[in-house]
């Protein structure tokens, strides 16, 4: 579980007044932004907790999300990663197909961090938009052109999002032998891996 799915009496008391003041609903989306990075990343587990029980709130503010995730500052990309993933399961104007190509393209590149986040959270968007399954699939195992250190790591998570909707792959053979190729590494690489495995009962 990452720091920002543990949710606090604190945070949710905060976005139960933000759903209700407007005010502080603007505070939060703005302090997302914040040069502060205390400020910024406790607005975004505000408003993270927001996208998870309350999404339709968040929705109207796709544009916003956006624009943070084609922002290229990694950080400010990451909170829009995880936010677009939660609104995706509502989106009925099919926004994210639009962005799909803006979304993924962080497998390939030069940043470990918002790469390491799109692979994390594929399985909603999976979830949300099963259509879409063997597209997310075959980027989270296209990694050939990421020039980002420890690759490993987002196959990592690669391989646990597609453990979530494994039954539903078209060519398993390839994740399986992502599975087995990180079976070599050490690390939460070789855990991941392990856990697959068992998980799908494949030896």
């Amino acid at each position: 579980m990452l720091d920002m799915e543990k949710r606090t009496p604190e945070q949710e008391k905060a976005a139960e007044n933000a759903l209700k003041t407007p005010k502080a609903f603007s505070d939060l989306l703005e302090g997302m932004q914040s040069k502060n990075r205390t400020v910024r990343y406790d607005c975004f587990k505000t408003v993270y907790l927001i996208s998870e029980d309350k999404p339709e709130a968040l929705y109207p503010k796709w544009s916003l999300f956006e624009d943070m995730l084609k922002s290229g500052n990694s950080m400010v990309s990451f909170y829009a990663i995880h936010i677009l993933a939660n609104l995706s399961r509502i989106d009925a104007e099919h926004k994210f197909e639009k962005l799909f190509d803006a979304f993924y393209v962080f497998l390939n590149g030069d940043e470990l961090i918002p790469a390491s986040h799109v692979a994390y959270v594929s399985h909603k968007i999976v979830e949300a938009k099963p259509e879409l399954t063997d597209r997310v699939t075959e980027k989270l195992l296209t990694l050939e052109g990421a020039t980002y250190k420890h690759r490993e790591l987002v196959q990592a998570n690669a391989l646990k999002s597609i453990s979530a909707y494994f039954d539903k792959v078209s060519d398993k053979d390839k994740v399986i032998n992502l599975a087995e190729e990180l079976q070599k590494k050490g690390g939460k690489a070789k855990k991941e891996a392990v856990e697959f495995m068992k998980k799908w009962k494949i030896t």
